[in-house]
């Protein structure tokens, strides 16, 4: 087998499946929802910010596992010019909460600590 039949038939498929994937995941909720192990039930708009070149955002998915637990998927995007970057995190409803009450406690700090 020489070198372009190799490319052609090895390389080639392996890179239109990878591809197709990665098209699959990014750009249907079925594909988003198989990120966070289920099926997304619910999609909030979440926040962004924009600080010189780079962006960053935050989505919210409500997911239901298969064995019906209740999930929370947040994707965590930041991109600047000629980069992008999507981290897929799942919480459990619980965790969820309690990265809440942080956020909430981080949020409201004032530096004052009396211990």
């Amino acid at each position: 087998m020489t070198e372009n039949a190799f490319i052609l038939f090895v390389f080639t498929p392996v890179f239109l499946l990878v591809l197709a994937w990665l098209v699959y995941v990014f750009f249907t909720k079925r594909g988003r929802g198989r990120l966070y192990g289920g099926e997304i039930l619910e999609e909030y708009e979440g926040i962004s910010s924009r600080r010189k070149i780079v962006s960053n955002s935050v989505k919210v998915y409500a997911v239901k596992s298969p064995t019906n637990a209740r999930r929370v998927g947040i994707d965590i995007r930041a991109s600047t010019f000629g980069s992008y970057q999507m981290i897929p995190v799942s919480f459990t409803a619980s965790e969820a909460k309690q990265l809440a009450e942080m956020l909430v406690e981080a949020a409201e700090y004032s530096g004052n600590q009396n211990t």
